[in-house]
């Protein structure tokens, strides 16, 4: 389908921390923690507790995603983002509120776009932003990451990583990266967690056959 084919790594990968250091790449430019700015809501994906600290470690956010691909190639918005209305979705619903800055409508409208990419696999080789030529995984892509944060903070990165999961935040109005939940289903996380092999790279967590290079 549709959603299935746009991968998680085409919204997010452009943005994985090149200075493990930081909380983001952008941080300099965009903020403290690339949050929100005072009239916008952010949509994030992050590793969940990487370091086992209780802290969240940056993948990549919605909108600054959006931008960055308008500039790399502008047709592939077209089919790469999650949809609003069924169309691709674009900066200015990033600062449309019914009520402004409003916590529980930021998480709401961030649930209703990660939910459409929760399910993606993480062996997908679509061209994707920060991968435009579609040369590698974004599982592999991620543990690349996942490995940079970890060799940062002098963790064992000698056996690689289980089961990591992959969660959904949102940032109101310069306010704290919070969990996208809903009351039914709680907090939105990617399907699928994590597992790199101990030469970092991506393996299926159940065993299950999978892409292993594009």
């Amino acid at each position: 389908s549709m959603i299935t084919s746009r991968s998680l790594v085409i919204v997010f990968l452009f943005g994985l921390a090149s200075a493990a250091d930081r909380f983001c790449p952008r941080e300099r430019r965009d903020g403290f923690e690339c949050r929100a700015k005072s009239d916008q809501f952010k949509c994030g994906i992050f590793f969940e507790n990487l370091l086992k600290d209780g802290n969240i470690k940056w993948i990549g956010a919605l909108p600054d995603a959006i931008a960055k691909t308008r500039r790399k190639d502008p047709e592939l918005i077209k089919t790469i983002f999650p949809k609003v209305n069924k169309k691709p979705v674009e900066e200015d619903y990033f600062v449309t509120w019914s009520n402004q800055c409003d916590d529980g409508e930021a998480n709401s409208k961030c649930y209703l776009l990660m939910d459409q990419i929760a399910d993606d696999r993480l062996d997908n080789c679509k061209k994707t932003v920060g991968n435009l030529d579609g040369d590698d995984t974004i599982g592999n892509q991620l543990c690349g990451q996942a490995r940079r944060f970890l060799s940062s903070a002098k963790k064992d990165i000698s056996k690689g990583l289980k089961n990591q999961p992959l969660k959904f935040y949102s940032s109101t109005c310069k306010g704290g990266w919070k969990p996208v939940s809903s009351s039914v289903s709680g907090d939105l996380l990617v399907k699928e967690k994590l597992c790199c092999d101990s030469s970092w790279k991506y393996y299926d967590c159940e065993g299950k056959n999978f892409v292993k290079s594009c």
